[in-house]
């Protein structure tokens, strides 16, 4: 199967489903081709097709590297969070130490969903970062997050004021 009919078989929406599960079916290495535009549905955030194509990633490992390397290089954050938490969590450690270098680049960042505390725990597990400078940011983590939730439960607190009678 080539490149053209492999394209033709991915799904036409988040919601398909039957399709996703189609290609996934498929199996490595026919969908070689098309990994990058399968590991895109994992940014639709639990949909069907994202169920779907987080399961055959997870249990891809190796052959999925240059793909995952390739999206965790961008800027798609709840991509990167869907890709650490749901897919890469399931390697090996063979499979993970790959990425050591893109785990430590978003181990170092902040964002929405959490990723860097992933990336972190990831690192951690696999033994892929020095010890001491896991626990600096792991240190750095946990005192920065404090300083979030103090000021969002002082901002909740303000808030409540406002609102009473």
């Amino acid at each position: 199967m080539n490149k053209a009919d492999l394209l033709h078989l991915l799904p036409q929406n988040k919601e398909d489903s039957t399709r996703a599960t189609a290609l996934a079916k498929l199996g490595y290495p026919t969908v070689a081709p098309v990994l990058d535009q399968m590991l895109d549905w994992l940014r639709t955030n639990g949909s069907p097709v994202d169920l779907v194509m987080r399961e055959f990633f997870a249990g891809l490992g190796l052959p999925a590297i240059p793909a995952v390397r390739k999206a965790l290089r961008s800027k798609h954050g709840l991509l990167h969070h869907t890709i650490l938490e749901h897919v890469v969590t399931q390697w090996p450690g063979s499979a993970v130490e790959p990425l050591s270098s893109e785990l430590q680049s978003l181990a170092t960042g902040s964002g929405f969903y959490g990723t860097d505390l992933v990336a972190l725990r990831l690192l951690a597990t696999h033994h892929l970062a020095e010890p001491k400078w896991l626990s600096e940011w792991a240190v750095f983590n946990v005192k920065r997050l404090r300083e979030l939730l103090s000021s969002a439960e002082a901002t909740a607190k303000l808030l409540e004021y406002r609102d009473a009678p």
